[in-house]
């Protein structure tokens, strides 16, 4: 019943790996405005697409949503919906980017005049939520976290289609 949002989710994870891959490139943004945007898209999808599959599946659909309306989901209206918001209406972005160079260190031996120099440490990249409810979080974890979310929500679902075809 809930095909077309599971093939949303299963682009989110894609795009997910692609983000931890080149979380040091130029092609962090792009790629997690995409991701914010999938990740919104699979409760779309869900309502539009799967619901319109027949009156049940819209019921039960329409019902889950009241029901993840109430129970308020801190990873859904805290992450989700506000990144997503912020990309798309003010291209303003949580995550931040703390790079940490180690280059080599020359040395000279006064004595000598000899010069030698030690090996660089690699850099290192670490991503953290600016500000909001996940200030200082790892957004990737928090990605994890929400597909974590959309896959047991859409499970539910299925579990109450199959319990009311039978």
């Amino acid at each position: 019943m809930t095909t077309a949002a599971r093939l949303v989710l299963s682009d989110c994870e894609r795009v997910l790996a692609c983000i931890q891959e080149d979380m040091a490139s130029e092609l962090w943004r792009p790629r997690w405005a995409g991701l914010m945007a999938l990740l919104r898209a699979v409760g779309h999808v869900l309502k539009k697409a799967d619901g319109a599959q027949s009156p049940a599946a819209r019921g039960i659909i329409d019902n889950a949503w009241k029901e993840l309306k109430m129970s308020n989901p801190a990873i859904f209206w805290n992450f989700v919906e506000q990144e997503r918001n912020n990309i798309l209406k003010s291209y303003e972005f949580g995550p931040a980017l703390k790079i940490t160079i180690r280059p080599s260190t020359a040395h000279l031996n006064m004595s000598t005049a000899d010069i030698y120099s030690s090996s660089s440490e690699p850099t290192t990249f670490h991503a953290f939520m600016r500000s909001g409810s996940f200030e200082g979080e790892d957004p990737l974890s928090l990605c994890r976290e929400a597909i974590k979310f959309w896959r047991e929500y859409l499970d539910k679902i299925d579990r109450l289609a199959a319990s009311h075809m039978t």
